[in-house]
């Protein structure tokens, strides 16, 4: 089963990184090919989902090894992150980021430039608790497993995130611990 696994992973990784790539490299705006990129989104997320269901069997049945080796055929998924940002606001894309950031941490190392920590505030101000609540966790997971990525912030820009979390806490009720918790993380001393 793992070996099947595995190359299957490779395989769907290896497409979802070429569309990332060349979606990177022509410059393509949101709405150019809104189609296609949508439709490898929502493969890459069920791809994701897929990879962590077989990790957490494989971790359930003491086969560390195959888990780490699906892990790290499919760890080139970690590329995609900054597409995934630029198309954050459609379905799919949270989701997915959540899924490698689960996976991966903060291995995807400009995740908080002023760029991507603008389409994060946007999204922080979002109506749905649901994606609001998405974009926490993936907030409290990057922050949590790479301190040098707040090292690595600006002054200004951890201040902007600061305030979009204290706005959720005011707005969202049921939000509150989650956003309590990213809130610290990002206050811990650099």
């Amino acid at each position: 089963m793992f070996a099947h696994t595995h190359s299957s992973v490779r395989n769907h990784t290896g497409l979802h990184e070429q569309l990332s790539l060349l979606v990177l490299k022509l410059g393509v705006s949101p709405n150019t090919g809104e189609g296609t990129v949508l439709a490898a989104i929502r493969c890459l997320s069920a791809l994701l989902n897929y990879v962590m269901s077989v990790v957490k069997k494989a971790l359930q049945t003491q086969t560390k090894s195959a888990g780490e080796e699906i892990l790290r055929s499919s760890q080139c998924v970690v590329n995609t992150c900054g597409v995934l940002l630029v198309w954050y606001h459609y379905t799919s894309a949270p989701s997915a980021l959540l899924s490698i950031t689960q996976l991966y941490g903060g291995q995807y190392k400009d995740f908080l430039t002023p760029y991507n920590v603008d389409i994060l505030v946007e999204s922080l101000k979002d109506k749905d608790d649901s994606r609001v609540k998405t974009t926490l966790k993936i907030l409290k997971r990057i922050v949590s497993t790479d301190p040098d990525l707040l090292k690595s912030m600006i002054a200004s820009t951890r201040e902007q995130l600061n305030k979009a979390i204290l706005a959720v806490k005011s707005t969202s009720p049921t939000l509150v611990p989650l956003s309590e918790e990213v809130s610290k993380l990002l206050q811990k001393p650099v």
